[in-house]
């Protein structure tokens, strides 16, 4: 899996937007959009990878003035787009345009309210959006406060069409600082409002989706065993995600942009650097969000990863220089 940033522009100032790194090159006289030459290399990259999945994030992947030829030049992979759903009409009409087996549109669904209140314009045009792509859609949710609604979502899918599966995401901390985060410690809390929505989508036939950072220990065992009775699609994962950026920059994922890079070249693939990406983290592998982790025989068996390496760095922000020379200790010690 890769992500190819195609635009650092978006109109949304979401407080919780890991993407900040990316828009803040704007402006200073970075281009703003990638290339059709550059885009063209980067789907060089993804055949060489093995990677048949064309996965376009920003800012806002559907502002690019050319998106519709980025689209034509991915067609024969299947083709994901992150969007805020604000989706010009030219871009919108070209994804309509494309069979529901090859697209899939994920639509951050944060900003909907209810029709009648503050941005109900907006709502009302993402609920279009949605209804246009139809099954082409996957309706998708940043947690980033204890008191999240999924409501509004629950009835979007069933009077849309609309894939019948919500992706839910974590808020996690950006390295450098300035967006608005979950802390740990609200995880259990918001173990227990997933679970309540799982129970209230199940009769629907609308499962919930677990993205990256989850971690088991956020809920009971009695809830694990609701969740995978509701569909929940449960996964305790951290990897490097390979968001590469408008200037070749490979990032381990958004939250540690700047912090854990590397570079795209023309003859490394994925797997390469994924584990350049990965060795420089490996310290931090060893540990977890929670003091507790290291000892947890799930992490240890492999089976959990210890929640969001971002969150697990700032634990160590202070801590770094120790960290590294308890590596050269190991090593030391390996070697005698």
């Amino acid at each position: 899996m890769a992500n190819l940033i195609v635009s650092t522009v978006c109109p949304m100032r979401c407080s919780f937007c890991f993407a900040g790194e990316q828009r803040a090159k704007t402006g200073r006289g970075s281009a703003a959009y990638l290339s059709l030459e550059e885009f063209d290399r980067r789907l060089a990259f993804l055949d060489r990878s093995g990677i048949g999945e064309v996965r376009l994030i920003g800012g806002e992947p559907t502002l690019h003035p050319l998106f519709p030829e980025l689209i034509g030049r991915a067609r024969g992979r299947r083709i994901v787009v992150f969007t805020n759903g604000l989706i010009p009409e030219r871009a919108l009409a070209c994804l309509e345009s494309l069979p529901e087996s090859e697209c899939t549109v994920l639509v951050n669904m944060n900003a909907t309210r209810r029709p009648d209140g503050p941005g109900a314009a907006e709502t009302r045009h993402r609920s279009a959006v949605v209804h246009r792509l139809g099954g082409r859609a996957k309706l998708g949710f940043t947690i980033f406060r204890v008191d999240f609604d999924l409501d509004p979502l629950f009835e979007l899918v069933t009077e849309s069409g609309a894939q019948r599966g919500i992706r839910l995401g974590l808020a996690q901390p950006i390295l450098g600082g300035g967006n608005e985060y979950l802390h740990p410690k609200q995880y259990p809390a918001v173990g227990r409002r997933i679970v309540d929505f799982a129970k209230r989508g199940a009769p629907a036939g609308i499962s919930l989706e677990l993205d990256c950072g989850f971690v088991p220990c956020m809920f009971s065992d009695a809830d694990i065993e609701i969740l995978s009775s509701a569909g929940t699609d449960l996964g305790w994962r951290c990897n490097p995600v390979l968001d590469v950026g408008l200037d070749g920059t490979v990032s381990h994922c958004f939250p540690l942009a700047g912090s854990v890079d590397t570079r795209l070249t023309s003859d490394l693939g994925a797997a390469e650097l994924r584990s350049r990406l990965a060795a420089s983290t490996h310290p931090y592998r060893l540990a977890g969000i929670y003091r507790r982790c290291s000892r947890c025989p799930l992490k240890q068996r492999g089976e959990c990863t210890g929640g969001c390496l971002a969150a697990t760095m700032r634990r160590f922000r202070h801590r770094t220089i120790r960290v590294a020379v308890q590596q050269e200790r190991d090593q030391h010690a390996a070697r005698e």
